[in-house]
C-alpha cells in the first residue's frame, strides 16, 4: 500500500483530538490525523458515521467522509474540505461573526445566516457533542451566499445512543443542544444578536 508523505506545508490547523492537513493530492479534501492511535472522539464520529450513513449523505451541514489513508504521519481520515466560491479556506463561525455591530446589510446577512442554520439543524437532527462554535464553518458558496457546514465533534459518547435510531431522541437532543448554541451566541455576541433575533432562534 502507498503512503502519502504529508508536510507541514500542507498543515491548516490542530484541535484537542486531531491535527488537520491539505490533501497533497486533492486539494478539495482534507486529511485529518489523531493525535492518539485509538482516539475516543475518532471513534465516536466513526461509529456515528456508519450507523447513520444514510441520512448524513442527505446532509446539507456535515461535511463527507471519503474513508481513511495511511500517511508518514499516521492513519489518516479523509474529509471534503469546506471551501469558499473562491477556493479559499471557509472561515469558522468564531472567526467568522463580528464581536462590534457591522453594517446594516451585513448584520442582515449575519441574521440570515443564522436563522437557516437554525433551519437545517433542526431538519436534519444532527447529534453533536458539545456547543463550540469553532466547529461551524460558514462556507461562502457564491458571492455573499452563506451557509453553516459541522466539521468536527458529531456523533455521541454514550453506550447506547438512541439519537441514531430513534427520530423523537435525535430531534429532543437536536432542540437542546441547538438552545445551548443560542444561549452561548447571545451572550459572547450581544452586539450582533439582540433579544428580537435570540426569540426567532430559539427552538
Amino acid at each position: 500500500m502507498s503512503i502519502l508523505t504529508i508536510d507541514e506545508k500542507l498543515f491548516i490547523g490542530s484541535g484537542g483530538h486531531q491535527a488537520t492537513y491539505i490533501h497533497p493530492l486533492d486539494a478539495t479534501k482534507c486529511i485529518k490525523i489523531p493525535h492518539a492511535q485509538d482516539d475516543g472522539d475518532v471513534r465516536k464520529e466513526m461509529r456515528y458515521r456508519r450507523i447513520c450513513a444514510g441520512k448524513l449523505e442527505r446532509s446539507r451541514l456535515v461535511t463527507e467522509f471519503f474513508g481513511t489513508v495511511e500517511t508518514n504521519l499516521g492513519l489518516g481520515y479523509v474529509f471534503e474540505r469546506v471551501l469558499d466560491y473562491d477556493g479559499k479556506t471557509s472561515l469558522d463561525m468564531k472567526k467568522f461573526l463580528p464581536t462590534t455591530r457591522p453594517d446594516a446589510q451585513k448584520l442582515q446577512q449575519i441574521w440570515t445566516l443564522l436563522l437557516n442554520f437554525k433551519s437545517d439543524f433542526l431538519h436534519e437532527n444532527i447529534a453533536i457533542v458539545d456547543t463550540d462554535i469553532e466547529n461551524f464553518m460558514v462556507q461562502e458558496s457564491a458571492p455573499g451566499v452563506l451557509r453553516v457546514r459541522i466539521v468536527d465533534n458529531i456523533g455521541t459518547p454514550v453506550l447506547i445512543p438512541l439519537v441514531y435510531w430513534f427520530d423523537f431522541a435525535a430531534a429532543w437532543k437536536a432542540r437542546r443542544y441547538w438552545n445551548k448554541i443560542v444561549a452561548w451566541l447571545a451572550e459572547n455576541y450581544s452586539a450582533i444578536i439582540p433579544p428580537e433575533l435570540v426569540a426567532q432562534l430559539r427552538a
